[in-house]
């Protein structure tokens, strides 16, 4: 098992630019990418009945998550080739960013600095980034709508939905299991740092995650290059769409700052919270399709909690990485919030149970995790 510390850029995507993100993965000969698919939820104006009045109800364009890795100095570069090549810069297309991680796999990933750097090249005009958080809310099934709806309506993002299926924490209920429902919404949310504290706890007043078995929300920065801002589908009745307005004029004042509306330090909840920042890590598990199951029983039985499952698609754009004829590219993918202090026990129970093995094409990958947010019983209260 070999560590290395890479940039990981993620980008979501409409599914109809998925050929041009390709394009660009393969002229820079990225060993591999790992895609997982959804949606990006905008409001579409509908007219009443006779053409009276209108109501803006939910759509859901389908979407793709894109999920690669690169060295670090190569990362900008890479990230703004992605952004150009998908026109993400244009409202509605979709959003990218970054964060630094470290990755574990049983060797180290074969980059070509030639074809990055040529199918890169230096513009010189690379604007500064705004800090940005991703908020990523898991609730049942069904449970996200009005939190989507309501961030919507107050032009916060574009939120970006997938779906999972609820493992590890569910299944030591034994027979009370069948009242936590298996499927699982996952949306994430891309907004500017200084709102994420607001978000974070309109989200857990509307998803209900005070209270028991409803769901988690936890939160990392990034560097974001691209942000799809475009909370209205349809068609325009003006030369620019009100996103491109406010990205005119983001670019004009040097920043967002200039649309924040919520206090810097909004009022803050009390039980619910996860421990401080430097404690917590993200775990990711990435095996083929069918093994991820063993690995979180062992990541459980070394400490870690509850989990959510998601099928993901592997794309190969390097010879050095591409699989064997016959060989699936199917694989699943399980998150798991978990003390930085067990992270290495956690690591050592799943390479012992062969994550790490040629026959499941296993890695792991460990991210920071600003901090987190699900139901904690009151001190001195009985568990189940």
């Amino acid at each position: 098992m070999v560590r290395v510390q890479l940039s990981k850029i993620t980008c979501a995507v409409d599914a109809m630019l998925s050929p041009a993100i390709d394009e660009a993965l393969a002229d820079m000969a990225i060993p591999e990418a790992f895609i997982q698919r959804g949606k990006q939820v905008s409001f579409i104006e509908h007219a009443g009945l006779l053409g009276l009045g209108s109501r803006l109800a939910l759509s859901g364009a389908r979407a793709e998550f894109y999920r690669f890795y690169v060295p670090a100095e190569f990362e900008s570069a890479a990230a703004r080739r992605v952004a150009e090549a998908a026109d993400l810069y244009l409202p509605g297309r979709g959003s990218l960013f970054a964060e630094t991680v470290t990755l574990l796999a049983a060797s180290e990933p074969v980059f070509d600095p030639a074809r990055i750097a040529s199918s890169c090249p230096d513009r010189g005009c690379d604007k500064p980034l705004d800090s940005h958080t991703v908020l990523c809310c898991i609730v049942q099934r069904g449970m996200g709508e009005a939190l989507e709806r309501t961030v919507l309506e107050m032009g916060l993002c574009v939120p970006v939905v997938s779906f999972g299926e609820g493992m590890g924490l569910r299944n030591k209920l034994g027979l009370l299991r069948i009242t936590i429902p298996v499927d699982k919404e996952i949306l994430y949310f891309i907004v500017p740092e200084r709102v994420a504290d607001f978000l974070e706890d309109l989200a857990v007043h509307k998803a209900r995650l005070d209270r028991p078995g409803q769901g988690f929300i936890y939160r990392f920065n990034v560097r974001a290059y691209a942000v799809n801002l475009r909370v209205r589908s349809g068609k325009h009745n003006h030369a620019a769409s009100m996103e491109q307005v406010i990205s005119a004029l983001d670019d004009l004042r040097g920043s967002s700052e200039w649309r924040r509306f919520a206090a810097a330090k909004p009022s803050r909840h009390g039980q619910h919270r996860a421990p401080a920042a430097d404690s917590l890590v993200c775990l990711s598990l990435i095996a083929e399709e069918g093994s991820v199951g063993r690995f979180v029983r062992a990541a459980m039985d070394a400490g870690a909690g509850g989990a959510t499952l998601v099928p993901l698609a592997r794309r190969c754009y390097s010879d050095i990485f591409a699989t064997g004829t016959g060989t699936s590219n199917a694989r699943e993918s399980c998150d798991l919030i978990i003390q930085r202090g067990i992270s290495d026990a956690i690591l050592d129970a799943v390479a012992a149970m062969g994550l790490f093995s040629d026959e499941v094409y296993g890695l792991a990958e460990l991210s920071a995790v600003g901090h987190a947010v699900t139901y904690t019983p009151p001190v001195g209260a009985a568990r189940p």
